[in-house]
């Protein structure tokens, strides 16, 4: 067995029970390209310092990324690669390139203690996106109504993250703006909207928008590497 991968079934325990596991020939969607280099720049620096190891598991495609941080332990991102067909109409095409070259956050782990991966289910895999509040609807609706605020039309937003407790990160694909839909949450580093109800949608300090989102990601595990 692949030594990083040892590392991963050691630190999340339940992940690869009776499933398996098949090592493949890197394939490589798209080489992190001058445009990938551009508009991310701190995630193309992160990647370009990790341990790679292509894998499938359950014949699901996978690409483990892996780092050394300041304590010489390893951390990391297994990331999954769905079959790319971009069902998902209004996919941000900063989000697409991101799906192509690098993949989606499936799980992660030994993460800084401060990062937007914490408790997260799934980071930016097109498959677990999904338009709207879902689950969460009712509540909202609910909540607008008895506070007598103003409504947030949430159609066009596309949540792109999801944490364990529920809270959405969501993108509206019009102007690319990032919200937390956070119904259950301790944060320090949101901001209130104006005519939104308490533990409904907030704005995250010094995120705009997704490249936003994805740049502050990548620069907190950035900052925990050894090298």
């Amino acid at each position: 067995m692949n030594k990083e991968i040892e590392t991963l079934r050691k630190e999340i325990t339940w992940l690869f029970k009776d499933k398996q596991i098949e090592f493949i020939e890197p394939n490589y969607k798209k080489e992190l390209n001058e445009d990938f280099r551009n508009i991310f720049p701190n995630l193309y620096l992160l990647i370009s310092k990790a341990h790679q190891t292509d894998l499938k598991i359950n014949n699901e495609t996978f690409r483990l990324y892996t780092w050394k941080n300041k304590k010489r332990l390893s951390f990391g991102w297994l990331n999954k690669f769905d079959v790319f067909s971009f069902e998902l109409t209004g996919l941000l095409d900063e989000h697409k390139l991101l799906l192509e070259c690098i993949g989606g956050i499936k799980e992660s782990y030994n993460q800084p203690i401060q990062s937007l991966s914490n408790n997260k289910n799934f980071i930016f895999i097109e498959s677990e996106c999904k338009y709207g509040l879902n689950e969460w609807e009712n509540y909202y609706n609910q909540t607008i109504n008895d506070d007598n605020n103003i409504q947030i039309n949430y159609e066009n937003f596309l949540c792109f993250a999801k944490e364990a407790n529920g809270n959405l990160t969501l993108y509206d694909k019009k102007t690319k703006e990032v919200y937390l839909f956070a119904p259950d949450h301790s944060f320090q580093n949101i901001v209130k909207i104006n005519g939104q109800p308490d533990y409904t949608f907030y704005k995250i300090k010094g995120i705009n928008n997704f490249t936003d989102y994805v740049e502050t990601l990548a620069k907190e595990w950035l900052n925990e590497t050894s090298n």
